[in-house]
């Protein structure tokens, strides 16, 4: 009997020592099917953060290209209007020269007038004096005031 009970006891032995192997492989079984649920889940999620991300970086994107699009249409305005502003410049530059140069134009005119208008008179004067030299009689010789007339118009 007293083998049996060892044999029986040693066969508890050994099938509690079974029991908590499956327990244990159990526990882990546990513990592998959860932590397997935890990655899932995880993966799940970050499935969804890469398709959000995805479609924010492809939103970015088409925005950068629609800038893009209008920062070159900007600038080829921006060259236009330089090229035009230039073009203003220079018929500006254009204009006042040739404001300035009817300014001296009008000037040399203006003096042009006056001097006519001094030979005016001095060919009155001398007209004048010729007739009353004629006027004269017996005298020949040109009064004065007249050879005066003529030399100042020769320095004319």
């Amino acid at each position: 009997m007293k083998s049996g009970l060892e044999s029986a006891y040693l066969e508890f032995n050994g099938l509690q020592e079974k029991i908590q192997k499956l327990e244990n492989q159990v526990s882990g079984s546990r513990k592998l099917n959860l932590e397997f649920e935890d990655l899932k889940e995880e993966h799940i999620r970050m499935v969804r953060d890469y398709e959000e991300q995805k479609h924010k970086y492809q939103a970015a994107t088409q925005e950068i290209l629609i800038l893009q699009s209008s920062l070159d249409e900007t600038e080829d305005k921006l060259r236009e209007s330089n090229f035009q502003r230039q073009q203003l410049q220079k018929k500006v530059a254009y204009l006042e020269e040739l404001n300035n140069d009817m300014q001296s134009v009008a000037n040399a005119n203006k003096s042009l007038e006056g001097q006519l208008k001094r030979i005016g008179e001095l060919e009155s004067m001398l007209n004048i004096l010729a007739e009353e030299k004629m006027n004269w009689p017996g005298n020949n010789k040109m009064p004065e005031p007249v050879k005066l007339i003529k030399s100042s118009l020769k320095g004319l």
